[in-house]
């Protein structure tokens, strides 16, 4: 069984930790840029892994009134684009219309 966890030691950041049987899967993190954007800088895991963290950390912006993402991970952006997270923009503009649209 795979779970996905807030790493709350991390007082820097907001980070999430994907493990199965205690071998870490991946992990993303991002901070607040403002009040209402949450920047994702740093995605660690296999296209797999990907959708799921950064569903459950949009899902967790989303819970606390956060309304808008930012990716700042060039290196993922046809991964993003792939996976229907971003368009044109590497951007969010809202993460409630966001989960609101059909997958």
């Amino acid at each position: 069984m795979i779970e996905i966890i807030q790493n709350k030691e991390n007082l820097d950041k907001i980070e999430y930790i994907a493990r199965e049987n205690g071998v870490e899967l991946g992990r993303i993190a991002g901070r607040l840029d403002g009040i209402d954007t949450f920047v994702i800088d740093e995605l660690s895991c296999d296209e797999f892994m990907a959708d799921g963290l950064i569903r459950a950390i949009l899902n967790l912006m989303n819970l606390h009134g956060i309304d808008k993402a930012r990716f700042e991970l060039p290196e993922h952006t046809e991964l993003l684009r792939r996976l229907r997270f971003i368009g044109d923009k590497p951007e969010i503009e809202s993460i409630e219309a966001f989960f609101a649209t059909p997958c």
